[in-house]
């Protein structure tokens, strides 16, 4: 996997390559400087020989016989981020929940230990730690780790986890759902406020869209004549992915949700929901 970077510095510039091979004994080797030629495609042509180089001829000696420093959480966690969590393409919003762990939760408590001293009593401390938080939020923080940890063994960062993390054992709360009276008094409600807020209640209740896929839903999405919605995107914070589970479904329009999208009818854009204050959707 080769990656070109430009640098800039006290006005001089020029490209950086990085460079990850898998040796043919499955060390992944990692080789980071700055390309001797100008120009991003003479970089990148130069790193694809430097790959090739190294594959024919094995990595240097002084760097073979150098032991291999682990990276501390800290270091690691940005290639986590971008080299898993977005490589994979996971949900935006998915990338954003994992961001906000390692900020508020795994950095600064492990954040300047290498990933393979990271053990059983730091799992222990960091639970304590976390005591007035909701098992569910606890074993958010300790599953985004121990995957950390996975990500890193098999990237051969460390050659073993380091420790094992255990999730809490709780039970799940049940889910309330209002009956059919309180939600038609929350229709109504919301039907005295504003048709784009009665809308989003039947899309909620009615439909079963999340809010994601309520701010994503396009007016094409509404097919009338079928009587039913095509539910296709979601967006979080303005970025936009598949529905929940990856792939599109319909859903059909109640008599209700039909009359008050009919009503919202306008030439604003393609979303179906749009502010006041803004030229474009809902976000």
């Amino acid at each position: 996997m080769i990656q070109v970077r430009q640098w800039k510095k006290n006005g001089r510039q020029g490209w950086e390559v990085d460079i990850n091979v898998r040796m043919p004994d499955g060390f992944w080797f990692r080789e980071r400087r700055k390309a001797p030629v100008a120009g991003k495609a003479n970089a990148t042509r130069w790193a694809q020989d430097r790959e090739a180089h190294l594959l024919r001829n094995g990595i240097p000696q002084a760097e073979a016989e150098a032991p291999r420093e682990v990276p501390t959480l800290r270091k690691f966690a940005p290639r986590f981020i971008e080299e898993y969590a977005r490589a994979e393409r996971q949900k935006p919003s998915s990338i954003d929940s994992k961001q906000v762990i390692l900020n508020h939760h795994l950095l600064p408590r492990l954040g300047d230990k290498r990933l393979n001293e990271i053990c059983q009593e730091d799992i222990q401390h960091l639970k304590a730690d976390l005591k007035d938080k909701s098992p569910k939020t606890v074993n958010n923080v300790l599953s985004v780790l121990s995957k950390l940890l996975r990500v890193a063994q098999d990237w051969e960062v460390i050659k073993e986890m380091p420790c094992r993390v255990k999730l809490l054992r709780y039970q799940s709360p049940t889910m309330e759902f209002y009956d059919f009276g309180k939600f038609a008094d929350l229709v109504a409600a919301a039907e005295k406020l504003d048709d784009r807020i009665k809308a989003i209640v039947l899309l909620g209740g009615d439909a079963g869209l999340r809010r994601g896929e309520i701010i994503g839903l396009q007016s094409s999405d509404v097919d009338f004549k079928r009587g039913s919605i095509h539910i296709q995107r979601s967006v979080w914070r303005g970025q936009e992915s598949l529905p929940k589970g990856g792939r599109s479904r319909r859903v059909p329009l109640t008599v209700g949700l039909r009359k008050t999208l009919k009503e919202l009818r306008h030439l604003k854009g393609p979303r179906l929901l749009y502010s006041d204050t803004r030229t474009r959707g809902l976000s």
